[in-house]
């Protein structure tokens, strides 16, 4: 198997685009005494800095050299002890690199305003600053995004390196492998994948040793199990394909055109340049398979599938910290879908608007470029309760209905229900029930269907005198029927349903 050294000694052969970033900062340092770069992710920002270090016999600090330092300094001298660190590495060294500064900025600029001492990191980088420029030195920081605290902020120059190219995965791979993938086609594999990180190809690199990869289909599919990740846990979501949905034909059909082909065919992603819908609003009444449609889709695209559903509870304190947490993941697997499954039910709170706003910058792509990999799906009931500028024309661009099944529907779901069970129908008697149902969902029809062998089951427990199946099929649909009678004429289900109802 693939050890860390392995890795180690083949990451500080740097690929292409760590090499242009390398290159970059070299030149950078005779216009600006402070650099940057900036990696969003594990693109090897570590691996640049630490190249860049070795070449220029620089200091190199990360957290735990500044953790060290501060272990024992009074909380309320966190500032001073940063330029201290930096103070003693300059008296050593021409040039410093601190990696991972984001974090130290971001733990000591937030909030500060309700702290004891607000604003005297700034006083700190003021004197670093000064020091730097006096002594002709520099300083180059390893950062997350693109800014900066004060004064460094109108004094640096930058560098990028967010995602990889074909060149660069090939690379990467080829040289962390303990396997020959000449028969891989990494165009194809970065056009499955194209936000790979280093990680992920570092992780799948070490599950290599005992593949033998025949092809880029197979490699596609080692990855999907290496080293990209959904929410959803495909083992514990009911194995159902869209092929299996009777009644919404056109909602296949656009599903295909739109998501799928446009997520799957890589030869015409880009000979065509086709691209998946934003965003996809399915609507209907409960149990027409907008939910079903979720976990066909989570089966067939699998690492590309993410949920948002009513286990991430509105107004709870890990509320947005979920949401973020699942974009970012589906942002990594990218081309992606996120499924925001009954999301009228998200929104229903009036007040709550930070979701709202929050899915708007996605959907116009404002919060960076990544985000037009992913498609955000919407299942609603009541789409009267989705705020309109939501579902406007160029957010959400595709609307499907799914709509009660229609009587071909019925028989097909009454007969697929009906296979390898105990209790017959005959073609006929199959159509005729089918028709006897015509105001159920399909939901409602396989509900009937096993109340019917639960009541067939019950004659036979209690040795009662046994009916024709037909009968308890349609026993059990005059059932259902009945009980929604009762909830409909319930004062409480009345009053709480009745329009213009107050609080």
């Amino acid at each position: 198997m693939t050890s860390k050294n392995h890795f180690i000694s083949h990451v500080a052969e740097l690929c292409p685009s760590q090499e242009q970033a390398y290159a970059s900062l070299l030149s950078l340092m005779d216009r600006s005494p402070i650099l940057s770069l900036v990696s969003k992710g594990s693109y090897g920002r570590t691996t640049v800095l630490r190249r860049l270090a070795a070449q220029l016999s620089a200091k190199y600090i990360h957290l735990g050299d500044l953790f060290d330092d501060i272990k024992e300094v009074d909380p309320l001298q966190l500032e001073e002890a940063v330029l201290a660190c930096f103070q003693r590495a300059y008296a050593e060294h021409d040039v410093v690199i601190f990696d991972d500064y984001f974090s130290v900025q971001e733990q000591l600029v937030e909030n500060c305003q309700n702290t004891a001492r607000p604003s005297i990191l700034g006083f700190a980088l003021s004197s670093l600053l000064q020091l730097v420029i006096s002594s002709n030195k520099t300083l180059i920081l390893g950062m997350e995004y693109h800014w900066l605290e004060k004064p460094f902020r109108s004094k640096f120059l930058q560098v990028e390196l967010n995602s990889f190219t074909p060149e660069d995965i090939t690379f990467l791979f080829q040289k962390m492998s303990p396997v020959s993938l000449a028969a891989v086609d990494f165009q194809a594999i970065h056009r499955f994948a194209p936000r790979l990180n280093a990680n992920q190809i570092w992780r799948a690199s070490l599950q290599l040793q005992a593949m033998h990869v025949e092809n880029t289909e197979a490699f596609i599919a080692f990855l999907e199990d290496h080293a990209l990740t959904s929410n959803v846990n495909q083992e514990e979501v009911s194995p159902v394909s869209l092929e299996d949905l009777y009644g919404i034909d056109e909602v296949r059909r656009q599903l295909e055109i739109n998501l799928i082909v446009p997520m799957e065919r890589d030869d015409l992603i880009e000979e065509h340049n086709i691209s998946p819908k934003r965003g996809v609003l399915l609507y209907g009444p409960p149990g027409t398979g907008k939910t079903t449609i979720g976990r066909a889709l989570a089966h067939r695209l699998g690492s590309k599938f993410f949920l948002l559903d009513g286990t991430v509870i509105s107004g709870t304190q890990q509320f947005y910290y979920e949401i973020q947490r699942i974009f970012a993941q589906a942002k990594a697997n990218a081309p992606s879908i996120l499924f925001i499954d009954d999301c009228d039910l998200l929104f229903e709170n009036a007040t709550e608007t930070g979701l709202y706003r929050y899915l708007l910058t996605i959907l116009d792509g404002l919060e960076s470029k990544s985000n037009e990999q992913v498609t955000i799906m919407l299942t609603a009931m009541n789409i009267g309760s989705l705020p309109p500028a939501l579902i406007r024309s160029g957010r959400v661009e595709l609307w499907l209905e799914t709509k009660l099944p229609d009587l071909e529907a019925r028989t097909r779901i009454v007969k697929a229900q009906l296979q390898g069970q105990k209790l017959p129908l005959t073609p006929e008697e199959a159509t005729r029930f089918a028709r006897q149902a015509e105001s159920l969902t399909g939901s409602d029809l396989k509900r009937v269907m096993t109340d019917a062998r639960n009541l067939h089951a019950y004659h036979l427990a209690k040795e009662l005198p046994v009916k024709p199946a037909l009968h308890y099929y349609e026993e059990a649909l005059q059932q259902l029927l009945d009980h929604r009678r009762q909830l409909a004429e319930a004062p409480a289900f009345t009053a709480a349903h009745r329009p213009g109802r107050m609080e």
